[in-house]
């Protein structure tokens, strides 16, 4: 009885890993849960005036989403943004100007290197939002995004959106 114990164990350790497998989600499921965590992280509400308090959520957020070092370049606003406490900051000043602001990222695609530690996304971002006393506007962006795997989960570290597509520009 004493030598099966053993054996035994080996075989649920070894169907527990299986099944860890089989039901973990794909590196892609967790791209695109971080790009989801990253369209809530930006989103500016109505309510949400207190700037202290954003600054505070919005790093809490950029602190699981991004590296430490990312960076961000936005051609309209002739901007580049380095390092992690500045995307905060850049994120919390947005509602400085809009009253309400929504992102989604959509036509994503995402091609992962065959070693599984870095990741290309290009996706078109459509933000709608509306500047303080004037109407909701909608805009898409085409945005490319760099990841890599950081301790096992995915991190931004550099971010590029283009300029706002015309409508029938097919981005040629």
């Amino acid at each position: 009885m004493k030598r099966w114990l053993p054996l035994g164990l080996i075989a649920v350790g070894v169907v527990l890993a299986v099944v860890a497998l089989l039901f973990s989600p794909s590196d892609e499921d967790r791209i695109r849960d971080r790009l989801t965590q990253l369209e809530e992280a930006v989103r500016i509400d109505d309510g949400e005036r207190n700037p202290i308090v954003r600054h505070g959520r919005v790093r809490k957020e950029f602190a699981e989403i991004f590296t430490k070092e990312a960076s961000a370049s936005v051609v309209e606003i002739g901007d580049r943004l380095s390092g992690r406490d500045e995307l905060a900051a850049a994120a919390t000043q947005a509602a400085v100007v809009y009253q309400t602001a929504d992102v989604s990222l959509g036509d994503t695609e995402i091609k992962v290197d065959p070693a599984g530690m870095t990741a290309e996304v290009t996706a078109t971002a459509t933000v709608t939002g509306a500047r303080h006393g004037q109407p909701v506007r909608r805009d898409e962006l085409p945005v490319a995004l760099r990841l890599e795997k950081v301790d096992g989960d995915w991190k931004i570290i550099s971010a590029t959106v283009s300029p706002r597509r015309a409508p029938g520009d097919d981005g040629l």
